[in-house]
């Protein structure tokens, strides 16, 4: 029992160094989506009045803006504090995926899950950029770790009411995070018809998850608009061959994790693909394995396949570019899994073929060089990528250190009609007019670069 606890504890610190490592300037600048967050908890602060969802910039659960509230409270408007958060969740997605291999399958494969993910370049970048989506897999891994030992408990005759009630809180919180949470419930109704026997216990779940939605809920009740608009508008329906966009996009997902993955270097090295090539060839193996025992009935691996098939909604429904990483993030833990199983198999097959003294080593030393990856891709070949940089509104974030620079008082006038204005007002805090007054900037379009003799100008494209 002391040993898995010590690997547990030695993947948990990879995963924080890995995340926490130079996360002041990795990735360089402050992408607008997360200055939006940012200038909503500077708001926040200002006013004191705190949302479950902020409706600017297409719409936002609440929850992550929430809790960045907290860190900018106490380090400032600087980009460090939005991406704690990030940094925190991801840390603790690693744990999760322990957790809850460990409940499904076996300690050694929910160790090498948590490893695979630890290491995972995907998860690794949006665990250091301060948007919302990373919360997604958190919350729903933890959410069906508490749910699958409360129904384990109330199999055995223990008590389970009280664990029932922390499983539906925490997946409850899901729904606070990031849109594509809301394609959760059939997997979650799916091991609730499955422990159905045991009715209080599901019931305690239902209670405590209706509970915790109830306000966002609410606020959709009211807002009905806000609930479609960003789902509606990033569509596949949108498309002119709708049916035609989701085959594509089943394909392009599907691809992601073995040859092409996101486009985007703000989430990825373009074309990359998702998960690096040997956990990949795990991640097949596990997959085969899955397909072949979920024949046999075996609920984990229906499970498992079922979560990869319910996480790949967003992305293939959507007529945004496909594959999207940050859209498929719920499908990390479920890859991972797999992987995990595949590694398994793996190994149990050549351990029949080779002596421990050779496969030992072998083990080993992938195990290194999986550990040594992220970093190197992460640290040494993406964030210096000037296209990176490019990708994460670098200009602005300069502009706004230059601003910075000058007396809090000196007049300013900033001529900027993107939407890297939000970065600008972000790190100068001049994001509400009180703030504006405070700072002494006067935010003006692009094209009326001007202004009296004696202030500072700054124009941007």
């Amino acid at each position: 029992m002391r040993r898995p606890l010590l690997l547990m504890a030695g993947i948990l610190a990879l995963a924080a160094g890995l995340r926490f490592y130079h996360l002041a300037s990795a990735p360089p600048g402050l992408f607008h989506d997360e200055a939006m967050n940012g200038n909503n908890s500077l708001e926040n602060l200002e006013t004191g009045h705190f949302s479950v969802f902020y409706p600017e910039n297409g719409g936002r659960e609440g929850l992550y803006v929430n809790s960045a509230t907290l860190f900018v409270h106490f380090l400032g408007n600087t980009s460090v504090a939005l991406r704690l958060p990030a940094a925190i969740f991801g840390v603790l997605t690693v744990w999760g995926v322990y957790l809850l291999g460990r409940e499904l399958f076996s300690p050694p494969i929910g160790l090498l899950a948590s490893f695979f993910t630890a290491t995972s370049f995907w998860h690794l970048v949006f665990s250091r950029l301060g948007l919302r989506a990373i919360a997604a897999p958190l919350f729903l891994t933890f959410g069906l770790w508490l749910l699958l030992v409360g129904l384990r408990r109330a199999r055995e005759g223990r008590p389970a009411i009280g664990i029932m009630l922390a499983a539906g809180a925490v997946y409850g919180l899901g729904f606070h995070t990031y849109i594509a949470y809301r394609a959760t419930p059939v997997l979650v109704g799916a091991i609730l018809l499955h422990g159905f026997a045991h009715r209080r216990a599901c019931l305690a779940f239902l209670a405590a998850t209706t509970a915790v939605c109830a306000p966002l809920a609410l606020y959709f009740l009211q807002h009905p608009d806000a609930f479609v608009a960003r789902s509606w508008q990033v569509s596949a329906a949108q498309s002119p061959n709708p049916a035609r966009e989701v085959i594509l996009n089943t394909w392009r997902t599907a691809r992601m994790f073995f040859r092409q993955g996101d486009l985007n270097w703000r989430h990825n090295v373009a074309y990359r693909a998702e998960i690096f090539w040997p956990v990949a060839i795990l991640f097949a193996i596990g997959v085969l394995a899955a397909v072949a025992r979920a024949r046999n009935r075996r609920f984990p691996y229906i499970l498992a396949l079922g979560w990869m098939v319910l996480g790949a909604i967003p992305p293939v429904l959507s007529n945004d570019v496909v594959p999207h990483a940050l859209r498929s993030l719920l499908l990390i833990p479920p890859a991972f899994l797999l992987a995990a199983v595949g590694a398994d198999v793996a190994y149990n097959f050549l351990s029949a073929h080779l002596p421990r003294a050779v496969l030992a080593p072998l083990a080993a030393g992938l195990l290194l060089a999986l550990a040594y990856e992220p970093y190197h891709t992460y640290f040494d070949l993406w964030a210096p990528d000037a296209r990176v940089a490019a990708a994460m509104n670098s200009e602005e974030a300069q502009v706004a250190r230059e601003i910075n620079a000058l007396p809090r008082r000196a007049p300013k006038v900033v001529a900027v009609s993107s939407a890297g204005v939000l970065t600008i007002q972000y790190l100068t805090r001049s994001y509400t007019r009180k703030q504006q007054e405070d700072a002494n900037i006067r935010y003006v379009d692009a094209d009326a670069c001007e202004a009296p003799a004696g202030t500072a100008v700054f124009c941007l494209e």
